[in-house]
């Protein structure tokens, strides 16, 4: 992930930067980040570095100055995500007790999952279908299976409706493409996705949209505890 930072205090700067990267060491997400110190800084760099994928901007700014920078980043980045962070501590210390993470670091924290949640939901799965290409939004497919002279997608793209794409890539090209974050091979020939699990059992796995599929004895415990823990994430 690129990120660009809009930052003139140079303690406050540093003190993001280290909150950043500790996000994206937990999140296991690679990071690139520009640094600005401030406005007249990013206007006369801005242009070469289209492409970022979102922009840290301290909100101390006037609100003028910050609609302005949001609408120059945004013409130039029609999907780029704006967040903006205030003076994150006093001095650039925060104080906490034992190994709770200080109140700035959860909220910066709180952001970049939205960030990172937001760029998962646009990632899209290319397909072969009998000689032409397929773009699949990622988060609405339910499931993968292989087949003898390729793969059968389930795709769901919204509720009520289910559609089955055949295609003639195989599963391990299929699962080469789909973030490991939110698929798992469940079973030699079948890839779910996590959260479109409603519940996981013995005899197999039961989907959201009533579609069932089997589960390996192997990665059974494994599989429930990903559920269980991708519930709790989403809230």
């Amino acid at each position: 992930m690129k990120l660009a930072m809009i930052e003139g205090d140079g303690t406050h700067a540093e003190l993001l930067r280290r909150y950043v990267k500790a996000w994206g060491a937990e999140r296991h997400v690679p990071l690139a980040i520009i640094s600005f110190a401030g406005r007249e800084d990013f206007r006369s760099m801005w242009e070469e570095q289209y492409g970022v994928d979102a922009l840290l901007v301290d909100v101390r700014m006037e609100e003028a100055e910050k609609k302005d920078l949001a609408g120059m980043a945004r013409r130039h980045c029609a999907d780029l995500a704006i967040v903006f962070t205030a003076g994150i501590a006093e001095n650039g210390e925060e104080k906490t007790e034992g190994s709770r993470r200080p109140p700035g670091m959860e909220k910066l924290f709180r952001c970049m999952d939205r960030v990172l949640h937001r760029e998962e939901s646009r990632a899209v799965l290319t397909v072969n279908t009998k000689g032409s290409m397929l773009e699949l939004a990622a988060e609405k497919i339910m499931f993968a299976q292989s087949r003898e002279n390729g793969s059968v997608i389930e795709f769901c793209p919204q509720r009520g409706r289910t559609f089955q794409v055949e295609c003639a890539d195989s599963l391990a090209v299929l699962e080469e493409q789909l973030s490991k974050k939110h698929f798992v091979r469940c079973h030699r020939a079948y890839i779910v996705r996590l959260d479109k699990i409603r519940r996981v059992s013995r005899s197999g796995i039961e989907l959201k949209n009533g579609s069932r599929i089997p589960v390996s004895r192997g990665i059974y415990s494994e599989l429930n505890r990903m559920v269980r823990q991708k519930s709790g994430g989403n809230g």
